[in-house]
């Protein structure tokens, strides 16, 4: 496989396991910290106070989750295109402008950004130094 294809395929997969990751710590972030029954949450507004109204350890579970999906996508990523840290760097690009978008749509709090825009990169070279040493040589 040329290394272009191989590329493209790692950052897919870092994708892919980087959204299971994040939508299985959301299901149980929601299962510990449920959402008020009733409110119609397609409204924007209705959506922002509900989430607004959420305890902090519930955004610190978020955060959690985010850095177990970015370093997950990126470990995986690197061991794909077997040692090369370009697609879990790309990755991470993805997943910090996801991030940014998810936290511009619904407000969070100033340390929420910080902690989140720190926590991304560190996840992402820690996950790719990881899946870097964890692939055989010559393999």
């Amino acid at each position: 496989m040329n290394s272009w294809l191989r590329g493209l395929a790692a950052v897919l997969m870092g994708l892919i396991v980087a959204f299971a990751v994040t939508f299985g710590i959301e299901w149980i972030n929601s299962r510990i910290y449920p959402m008020p029954l009733g409110p119609d949450y397609r409204d924007p507004e209705v959506r922002k106070a509900a989430i607004a109204q959420l305890p902090a350890m519930a955004l610190v579970v978020r955060l959690a989750g985010g850095f177990l999906a970015a370093l997950s996508g990126a470990w995986s990523s690197t061991w794909i295109a077997q040692g090369d840290h370009r697609p879990a760097w790309f990755l991470g690009v993805l997943l910090v402008a996801a991030a940014v978008g998810d936290m511009r749509a619904i407000p969070r709090p100033v340390w929420f950004w910080v902690v989140a825009l720190v926590l991304y990169p560190v996840a992402i070279g820690l996950g790719a130094r990881s899946g870097a040493t964890s692939v055989r040589p010559g393999g």
